[in-house]
This record gives structure tokens, C-alpha cells and sequence, in this order.
């Protein structure tokens, strides 16, 4: 009779297939070799016999099931379900398809299911040991059946049969396990290196002692190539080629180098080492090294934590700080300076209403300057340090530029200086206080006109609306840029530009509040502005201003149609 599974069909690929039937194919020819042909090969004698053992093993099934069942129920327990006999499905359908195999050699539905119980079935979570003990319990189970049913020359060449026949089934499950197992292995392995290499942290691992580069994951990688674009010549082509079997030490600046060779020596002492804020190109990154022991091996696991952000934090911090004891100091200088200033301004005045010397009345004068010109200082370091809340409206950023450049027409600074306004057409209207933005124009304009050159100085005032993807968000916005072909500023003095007191007029020509009131005002407005500047080639600085939305601009405008 042809008894039928009953569990889920399994269609395996020709992949799968191409693969079973190579396996098998091998192991055929050893155990032919070993048996002999008359036991184990594909002759009719052969196929005879294995029809005789599969009608045995099929008169006896349930007895042959519920033995081996039992034999083996501390591996299966929990993963059997019964049929309406009270045998268990698995060993059951796992015995038909050991049948069908006896029967025709070509029918390898058999291994079709155990390659797949080995991948995520029963198998796979048994030792080999395990599925050893459950082939050694089949085959004793069926030769006791051969042996009380059979007798003579016949019992001994289906008993050899049989017994060739289970360890081909083992020899088989063996391979099908060693084939699960490496593939799992491969996926830990690629699980592994995804998880490096797709880390945000730039990692490498390096070969202790000769420090040299043995692998390094994608983040680092970018490092390299910002790295390469800021200065190429630190790598000759490839910049993957070029990391991979140098030593860490040389990818650093030379300044540098020392440092790094103590880290990686006290990784090797202590099996770990922090070094904080070690400074890449424009980045800074805290370092943690430490030593990985694998097998016999070892390497040190180098990883950065990018902490730039951090640090930048930490110096705006320590700006603020400085800002607010700017603040404190200019309260107390305005009160202590500006009453007894008062008093000899007004005295002075008084003297000068009856002094008929034009040479006192001309030291007079020059003394009065003087006492304007520090009254100037002490009004800037009030509007410093007392900042007023900005009142903010639509505001018509062309105009407020023509105005402006209107009221520097007629001071002595821009004579000789060619002033370019380059006003962008339907440029929105900014949503910011007209009053702090003339006179960031203004100190802005001054500036640039102090930093002129002799001959063939030039003004640029630029507005252009925000373009599309231009922004981080959907934000509209306006930029305005001063621009001029004057001195510049070094490079070492640009993150500076804005702290409080800070100058690079000489001594006497500024008292270095002018553009820490420009971002002040800036920023109230909810704004940015950015200083760009080389040395020999001149200054731009770039407002950036929240445009005002369009109803808000509506209502404006017609409110200014009614007023005129």
C-alpha cells in the first residue's frame, strides 16, 4: 500500500534540488564502495532488495513509528503533534518518506524535508549527537523487525541494506547540518559587519604594535573623503586603497602623531584608552579604543564619537558668558561715566560761550569731540548691554536699503567708494524691526567703507529672495549681503568677529561693539548673519530674515495705501 504525509508540502527549488541530488550522488559512491554494489547501488538485484526492506518496514509501520517514537521522545518532546492513532505526525511522515525513498532512489523527497528541518525545523535545534541518537534508534528498531521476521541469506542482505540505507540518511542530515550551521555562520558574520559598517561612528581596526589599518566601516570612510577633498595630496588615488595597511599614525598631522602612538600603547597595557576632542580636519571627536581578543588573535577597536556639535555648544556657552558680564560691565560704566561726563560736557560748553583765544576755543572744541565721541561708546554699551525687544513688522527691505544708502551719501567715509545696490526684483517683504535693520545696514556700510582700499573701492548691497531648496525647512526667507573688495579678515580672527570687544581696526578707530550689536539684532529678529572674508580679497556678510507671510503683507499695504 501507499501510505500519505500529511504535513505542509514543501516545493523545494532546482537549486535545492541540483544540490540534494549532488550530495547524494557522493555519498552513494562511498557507501558502495564500502558495502559493496550488491548491498548499495543502483543495480535491479539492488532495487529488489530495497523493495523487499521498504514492504517490511511498511507490514510493520505502526509498531515501527510508536517504537522509534518512543525511543526518542526526550529530543522530539514538545515538537510532535499525534495523529487519530496516537502516533507522532513528524516520525510518521518522516518513515513514509524514508519508504518512498527505498523504493526509488530517485524519489529524494526525503532529504527535501530534512534539509529543511535542519535549516529551522526540528533539527536545527538538536545537537549533532541528538540526530545521530534518532538515526541509530531507527536502524536498531528496523533490524530487530528483520531479524524476528526473516531468516537465511535473504534476512542478511536486507539487514545490510538497511543498515546502508539509514547512513546514507545520516551522512546526509551531517552534511545538511554542517551546511545550516555555516550559513547561519555567514549571516552572524554578515549580521556582524552590517552593524559595523552601517554604525554612525567612524570605527577601524588596527593591528597592535605596527598600528596599521586592517578595516575600517563606511563611516570612516566619509571621514577620508572629506578629508581627501579638504586637502588631496594627503592621498595618492584611492582613498579606501590608501587607509587599508597604513599606520594610524600617519593619517594624522605630524603634530599629532605622538599623541596617538601613547593611546594606542596604553590600549595595549590597560586594554583601553579615551582620548576627548581630538581634533580631525574641521571636526573634533571623542576616541575610545580598545583591545579585542578573538581566538588567538587580537586588534584594537578605534571608534570616534563626532562631539564638533558639543564643543560649539560649549563655546556659544562661554560666549553667553561673556556677553552677559559685557552687559554688567557696560551698566556700570554708563552709570559711573556718563553723569560726571555730562557735567564737564556742559562746563566746558560754558567756557567756550566767553573765551575769545581761538586757540582755546579750538582746544575747547577738540576737547568737546572727544567727550562726544565717548559719549557715543557709552550710548552703544547701553543699547549693549540693555537690549530693546524688537518691534516687528512687514518691512520693504529695497526701500530701507535706498534709504539708507541715501543717508550715507553725504559722509566724508564713502567719498571715493562706489556703492552698487543690486535690489532683487518682487523680493518679499521681511518680517523683522525696521529700525534695528537700518542700523545693522549702517554699521555693516561703515565697516566695509573703513576696510576700503585706497583705489577702486566697491560696495555691493544684494537682496534675492530664498530659492527653491535652498532652505533646510519650508520657511521663506530674504537675504540681504554687504559685500566689499577691501582688506578681509584673516581666517583665525572669523570666529571671533563677534565677541564683544573684540577689533581688528587699530588702536583708537573702534571699541569692537559693532557687529556683536549687529548679531544681537539680528538674532532678536529671528534671523542669522554669517561673515565671510580672505585676506586681500574683501569681506560679504549675509543676512538671513524670516519673510513675512502674505496676509500679514497684504494688511500692510493697504494700510499704507489708506495712510497716504
Amino acid at each position: 500500500m501507499h501510505r500519505e504525509t500529511n504535513d505542509p508540502h514543501i516545493e523545494p527549488t532546482p537549486e535545492e534540488l541540483y544540490a540534494i541530488r549532488q550530495q547524494l550522488a557522493e555519498i552513494e559512491q562511498s557507501l558502495s564502495r564500502l558495502f559493496g554494489e550488491t548491498t548499495w547501488s543502483r543495480t535491479p538485484e539492488c532495487i529488489r532488495i530495497r523493495a523487499e526492506a521498504a514492504d517490511l518496514i511498511d507490514h510493520h509501520f505502526d509498531g515501527i513509528v510508536a517504537q522509534w517514537g518512543e525511543s526518542i521522545a526526550y529530543i522530539v518532546h514538545g515538537h510532535s503533534k499525534y495523529d487519530e492513532k496516537g502516533r507522532p505526525d513528524n516520525m510518521a511522515n518522516s518513515l513514509i518518506r524514508f519508504i518512498d525513498h527505498l523504493r526509488d532512489p530517485d524519489d529524494v523527497n526525503t532529504y527535501v524535508y530534512l534539509r529543511r528541518h535542519c535549516q529551522e525545523g526540528m533539527l536545527a535545534r538538536a545537537k549533532p549527537s541528538q540526530f545521530n541518537v534518532i538515526h541509530i534508534a531507527l536502524k536498531q528498531i528496523v533490524l530487530n523487525h528483520v531479524k524476528s521476521t526473516m531468516t537465511g541469506p535473504s534476512m542478511e542482505r536486507v539487514r545490510d541494506l538497511v543498515v546502508a540505507a539509514i547512513d546514507e540518511r545520516r551522512l546526509m542530515v551531517a552534511q545538511f547540518y554542517i551546511e545550516s550551521r555555516e550559513r547561519l555562520m555567514r549571516e552572524s558574520e554578515e549580521k556582524y559587519r552590517n552593524t559595523i559598517d552601517h554604525a554612525p561612528d567612524p570605527m577601524y581596526e588596527i593591528e597592535p604594535h605596527t598600528w596599521i589599518v586592517l578595516g575600517l566601516n563606511a563611516a570612516a570612510m566619509k571621514l577620508h573623503q572629506m578629508e581627501w577633498e579638504h586637502e588631496p595630496s594627503s592621498y595618492e588615488g584611492d582613498v579606501h586603497k590608501d587607509v587599508i595597511g597604513r599606520p594610524v599614525p600617519d593619517l594624522v598631522p605630524p603634530e599629532l602623531r605622538q599623541s596617538v602612538v601613547d593611546s594606542l600603547e596604553q590600549v595595549l597595557r590597560d586594554g583601553s584608552a579615551q582620548t576627548q576632542e581630538f581634533p580631525i580636519g574641521p571636526f573634533f571627536f571623542d576616541v575610545n579604543s580598545a583591545l579585542i581578543t578573538y581566538g588567538k588573535k587580537q586588534f584594537i577597536q578605534m571608534i570616534l564619537r563626532d562631539v564638533t556639535q558639543r564643543r560649539e555648544m560649549l563655546d556659544s556657552l562661554l560666549k553667553a558668558e561673556r556677553l552677559a558680564a559685557a552687559g554688567t560691565f557696560a551698566a556700570g560704566v554708563a552709570h559711573e561715566v556718563n553723569n560726571p561726563l555730562a557735567s564737564i560736557s556742559s562746563l566746558v560748553q560754558s567756557i567756550l560761550t566767553g573765551e575769545n583765544d581761538p586757540e582755546r576755543r579750538t582746544t575747547m572744541h577738540t576737547i568737546l569731540s572727544q567727550i562726544t565721541r565717548i559719549s557715543s561708546t557709552l550710548k552703544d554699551l547701553v543699547n549693549f548691554a540693555r537690549p530693546t525687544t524688537a518691534q516687528r513688522k512687514p518691512v520693504d527691505v529695497n526701500g530701507l536699503i535706498a534709504e539708507t544708502l541715501r543717508l550715507i551719501t553725504y559722509n566724508k567715509r564713502f567719498s571715493g567708494i562706489r556703492v552698487e545696490p543690486i535690489l532683487g526684483p518682487d523680493l518679499r517683504r521681511a518680517f523683522a524691526d525696521d529700525n534695528e535693520i537700518q542700523q545693522v545696514l549702517l554699521n555693516l556700510l561703515f565697516n566695509a567703507a573703513d576696510a576700503a582700499p585706497a583705489e577702486g573701492a566697491v560696495i555691493k548691497v544684494i537682496t534675492e529672495n530664498q530659492r527653491p531648496g535652498q532652505g533646510a525647512d519650508k520657511t521663506r526667507r530674504v537675504f540681504i549681503k554687504v559685500v566689499d573688495n577691501g582688506i578681509g579678515i584673516p581666517r583665525e580672527h572669523l570666529e571671533r568677529v563677534f565677541d564683544p570687544f573684540f577689533t581688528t581696526k587699530p588702536a583708537g578707530a573702534g571699541v569692537g561693539l559693532g557687529l556683536s550689536l549687529c548679531q544681537r539684532m539680528i538674532l532678536s529678529n529671528q534671523g542669522t548673519i554669517r561673515v565671510d572674508s580672505e585676506v586681500g580679497r574683501g569681506t560679504a556678510v549675509t543676512i538671513t530674515l524670516g519673510a513675512a507671510a502674505e496676509e500679514t503683507t497684504r494688511a500692510q499695504q493697504a494700510a499704507e495705501m489708506t495712510a497716504s
